[in-house]
């Protein structure tokens, strides 16, 4: 599976030098990795987050001075997730059970358990890229053997958001 993932000039010095790359875990988004881990039964401190090529992506989240690395995964390798669903677990998580993922907090009026328990399902049920409208491709690691090739993006993130926005029309 061709996926492109934005990654630091550091994570391409790794692969550069042969090694695999694993990322180490974010403190700002810890907790809601960790789910995302249990959720898809990975075997990683931190997921790696790419999209696939040809299908409609938000890229959004990109560091400045990126580099945009196209990788050839073997399909074993890569877990697919819906992205609005994720961003609507990012949203949830806050009020959901601080030891349960899946539980919100009784009380909460700004979400429904049921809306919540079906964007879990939707995260941990593996379907065919094309029953995604926007897949999220999720790694636990990056072998520099996937590496296909890379581009440093010195465009301002303005201009990659409208090239990104006009490639969209084009894909399904």
């Amino acid at each position: 599976m061709i996926i492109d993932t934005y990654q630091s000039g550091a994570v391409m010095r790794i692969l550069q030098s042969g090694k695999i790359y694993r990322a180490s875990p974010s403190i700002s988004f810890k907790k809601e990795y960790a789910a995302l881990i249990d959720m898809l039964d990975l075997h990683c401190e931190c997921p790696i987050f790419g999209v696939v090529r040809g299908r409609k992506q938000n890229t959004g989240g990109r560091v400045s001075g990126a580099v945009r690395i196209r990788l050839n995964v073997p399909r074993e390798y890569v877990k697919l997730t819906e992205y609005t669903d994720w961003a609507d677990f990012l949203d949830n998580f806050k009020y959901t059970n601080p030891n349960d993922y899946s539980t919100i907090i009784v009380g909460s009026l700004d979400v429904k358990s049921s809306d919540h328990l079906r964007v879990v399902e939707s995260l941990k049920h593996q379907r065919h890229l094309f029953q995604y409208k926007m897949p999220q491709a999720i790694l636990e690691y990056i072998d520099p053997k996937w590496v296909v090739r890379y581009k440093v993006i010195t465009n301002t993130r303005e201009q990659e958001d409208r090239k990104e926005h006009r490639l969209n029309f084009f894909r399904w």
